[in-house]
């Protein structure tokens, strides 16, 4: 019994040395273009600069593939900089060109004393922006966090 135990382990980790090794094999390039052309991604992110980032990252997605489904969920300090500058407008335009959904917490928006009419028409707002991102996550999203 013991054993068996010791080949199957011997087995599993070999295995996971062989994926691991395989992975590393391949370029940036190769990493890169494993992206599913039928995928579904989403950034939640707090801050203006990485608002700026993941609607670039979703349109080069979304030029790939327009069945690519990209979203970006927004909870923190980027709400009230959605409404007070003009630096965010061009990308929240640029999002609602390319097909990517922009999701913003309620909750946030109370706290920094937001208002619904004053986001785009374009962009939807959610009671609870952790929740709405974990029901991605539940979706089968692939997800990141900045």
């Amino acid at each position: 019994m013991k054993r068996n135990f010791l080949v199957l382990v011997l087995v599993l980790v070999s295995s996971i040395t062989f994926s691991t090794v395989k992975a590393q094999e391949k370029s940036p390039q190769q990493i890169e273009n494993s992206i599913r052309k039928n995928g579904k991604y989403a950034f939640l992110v707090q801050t203006s600069r990485h608002f700026i980032a993941a609607v670039e990252t979703g349109e080069r997605f979304k030029a790939k593939s327009k069945k690519i489904k990209f979203e970006v969920v927004l909870a923190g300090p980027v709400v009230k900089d959605l409404t007070t500058g003009t630096e965010l407008k061009p990308y929240v335009e640029k999002a609602e060109k390319a097909g990517i959904k922009i999701v913003v917490c309620e909750n946030s928006m109370a706290h920094l004393g937001v208002k619904k009419s004053e986001l785009a028409p374009s962009v939807l707002t959610t009671r609870y922006g952790f929740t709405y991102f974990l029901g991605l996550q539940e979706n089968r999203f692939k997800t990141i966090q900045l």
